[in-house]
């Protein structure tokens, strides 16, 4: 069944038609089928038509890969409310089939729609007039809720809905400059956060006396670097660690903060891009190991760090260093010497790890360990050889994806017991069939033009 299942997109009219066979045999498989993550839209799109049991077209209403045109099928062919609902969650429905949606009177399905952002800001309005508090705040913060949407909403009152209204990008001045004012923390914190919001208003919020205020304006990437600079020696920790993160600080400012009493503020600094080199050698010597680590994770971190760091007393420090892709052989070598699991699932993992390395990795006891080989898309054919006869499911499932196998693995792989293995396996060996296929085509076609 599974084999049947990758080749179904693949296939012709009637190639479909002798799989579908398969694939559509009991109603064990239909219902395993309308609900499978793995489910191709094509055998969704069919199922649609075939399908009688009002649980299974529920199912295929809520997969993620259904169709458009599945489901309009699935609304045209059915009253329920319940299908209904799901449709009007969907991320592949359209604003125009949203709008021919019958929502009056259910609840299930105006929420639906308020939380969809396809919704349109017609259906919005017309959904708002009767709205109660709960999908207000939904409306509020949704995307295509325009400016009078939003002034209506506002007028409403309930802080909770002023502080979706004050966040939402279309949010027009004048409710900016009521929400600036708002006697609530909440409401402010919330414009401040805005992605639209004035800059000379994120300015202004930066003396608010609301710590969480003055932090969500410092994490608005609209407000100018220099700006930060201005609250240098805030009391609070949480606007602090904004500060630590912002880029464009003043080499000053991060020296203060890389001595910061909070470790989350040093921490912030040491992964923080523009931290100078100087700055990010006292860091690595700091007493906490997430600061130290925090340093390795840096993709600025100079290379001779890297080599004091690869040393670091503490196993966490030394595995930020192995997960990095661009370390020179000598480090990698030295970790791949180790026995803790978090290196050696970094330097499994990483594309620069010499193939003797590897091939231990590959061999490891440890099931999580010997995974990190197959999420490392560099890995050459000869060590992934090693786990095509892997005893743990997932990584033999996850293997069967992996782009360096050839034909003769994923063959192999179509006897294995796990069906994801071979659904997988059949999928892969489809696709570089249809694209080698693409690239005879072309390469003829080249020649003939010559």
């Amino acid at each position: 069944m599974y084999i049947a299942l990758a080749l179904h997109p693949f296939a012709d009219a009637a190639g479909r038609s002798d799989l579908e066979r398969i694939l559509f045999a009991t109603a064990k498989r239909r219902r395993q089928l309308s609900c499978a993550p793995y489910t191709p839209d094509s055998v969704l799109a069919r199922m649609s038509h075939i399908a009688a049991d009002s649980k299974i077209k529920v199912r295929l209403a809520r997969h993620p890969a259904t169709p458009l045109d599945t489901l309009r099928e699935l609304v045209s062919c059915n009253d329920s409310s319940s299908i209904i609902a799901v449709v009007a969650a969907h991320r592949n429905a359209t604003a125009v089939l949203l709008a021919e949606l019958k929502w009056y009177g259910s609840e299930a399905i105006q929420k639906a729609l308020c939380g969809n952002r396809n919704t349109s800001r017609k259906t919005l309005a017309e959904i708002v007039v009767q709205a109660p508090p709960e999908l207000q705040k939904d409306i509020a913060r949704h995307p295509n809720a325009d400016a009078n949407l939003l002034r209506d909403l506002w007028g409403r009152g309930g802080v909770y809905l002023r502080g979706e209204v004050a966040a939402n990008e279309n949010c027009p001045a004048d409710i900016q400059e009521m929400a600036e004012k708002d006697a609530d923390v909440l409401v402010r914190r919330m414009l401040a956060s805005n992605p639209a919001a004035q800059v000379e208003r994120l300015v202004r919020l930066l003396n608010d006396p609301a710590p969480q205020v003055r932090a969500a304006s410092i994490r608005n990437l609209l407000l100018p670097p220099e700006e930060v600079e201005t609250l240098s020696n805030d009391p609070s920790n949480q606007v602090r660690r904004s500060k630590a993160r912002r880029a464009g600080l003043s080499t000053n400012l991060i020296e203060r903060l890389a001595r910061d009493k909070d470790h989350w503020v040093r921490r912030w600094v040491a992964r923080n891009r523009t931290t100078p080199d100087e700055i990010l050698r006292q860091l690595a010597e700091d007493d906490i190991a997430e600061v130290r680590r925090a340093v390795a994770r840096n993709p600025s971190c100079p290379v001779e760090l890297l080599h004091e760091l690869a040393r670091d007393p503490n196993s966490w420090v030394r595995a930020g260093v192995a997960f990095r892709d661009d370390l020179p052989e000598s480090i990698l070598l030295k970790l791949a010497q180790e026995e803790d699991a978090d290196i050696l699932t970094g330097i499994g993992q990483n594309t620069n790890t010499p193939l003797r390395n590897l091939k231990r990795i590959a061999e490891h006891s440890d099931k999580d360990i010997r995974r990190a080989v197959v999420l490392n898309n560099q890995a050459p054919l000869v060590v992934l050889k090693l786990l095509l006869d892997d005893p743990y499911p997932l990584n033999r499932a996850m293997l069967a994806g992996h782009p360096v196998l050839t034909a003769a693995e994923h063959l192999r792989l179509l006897d294995d017991p796990e069906p994801q293995v071979r659904f997988t396996a059949t999928q892969m060996m489809v696709r570089k069939s249809i694209k080698n296929r693409s690239a005879d085509t072309s390469k003829i076609k080249a020649n003939s033009a010559e």
